[in-house]
């Protein structure tokens, strides 16, 4: 009696020619509503005033800053993220 070979490949029914570049289900950039119970994207926290002056303080330490408002603006966008 002959003993069988056993692939450990993977097969695909996919055909391997040519890349999928859209789905029958939806064919859009625009994302779906956020069903119930899904996960909001996380929204930007706005710094308070102590943390941005706290902030402003030490890029004038720094040596790096600029004048008090140069480096309040930039407090405020590293604080946001932006």
């Amino acid at each position: 009696m002959a003993a069988k070979k056993i692939s450990t490949a993977p097969q695909s029914k996919a055909k391997a020619s040519s890349p999928v570049s859209s789905t029958p289900v939806r064919n859009t950039s625009i994302p779906p509503r956020a069903a119930s119970g899904a996960v909001a994207p996380a929204k930007k926290s706005t710094p308070t005033y102590d943390q941005i002056a706290l902030r402003a303080y030490s890029i004038y330490q720094s040596g790096q800053g600029g004048s008090q408002d140069d480096n309040w603006f930039r407090a405020e966008r590293e604080l946001r993220g932006a």
